[in-house]
């Protein structure tokens, strides 16, 4: 999501975007949002190779100074889970970032996870907005 929100070229950049931001205005009533460290990284090094360097600090330091987003730290016993998770996965190409997050978010009973990846569905999630029937926002 944050990368489709922040490069204009993506295919879902506009519906990123009214997503999120309906989202952080309380127009939608997903929350609360969650990020970790490793999701931000991931978007750093994809803004970096897909835009400008400029682009990737400013999105990576504006995600991390929003007061919308509660950032959640990957210690080891979650880390254990998702690689034991990343393990049982092995006919899938599914990211180590992305099973990080999917454990996180079934330790906080999440059931809905921001983005477009087709993964998240395949662990289990809804995606928003892509399986919640939002069309507009």
């Amino acid at each position: 999501m944050f990368f489709a929100y922040y490069y204009a070229s993506a295919e879902q950049h506009t519906r990123a975007r009214d997503t999120l931001d309906a989202i952080v205005s309380g127009e939608l009533s997903f929350g609360p949002l969650f990020t970790t460290q490793a999701v931000l990284s991931e978007l750093a090094t994809l803004l970096r190779r897909k835009s400008t360097h400029d682009e990737a600090i400013r999105a990576v330091t504006e995600i991390h100074d929003s007061g919308s987003f509660n950032r959640l730290v990957v210690d080891r016993a979650t880390f254990d889970r998702a690689l034991e998770q990343f393990e049982q996965y092995d006919d899938q190409t599914i990211s180590f970032v992305d099973h990080t997050t999917a454990v996180l978010a079934a330790e906080r009973d999440i059931d809905h996870v921001l983005g477009f990846d087709a993964d998240f569905q395949t662990l289990g999630f809804t995606r928003v907005p892509v399986d919640t029937g939002l069309t507009d926002t």
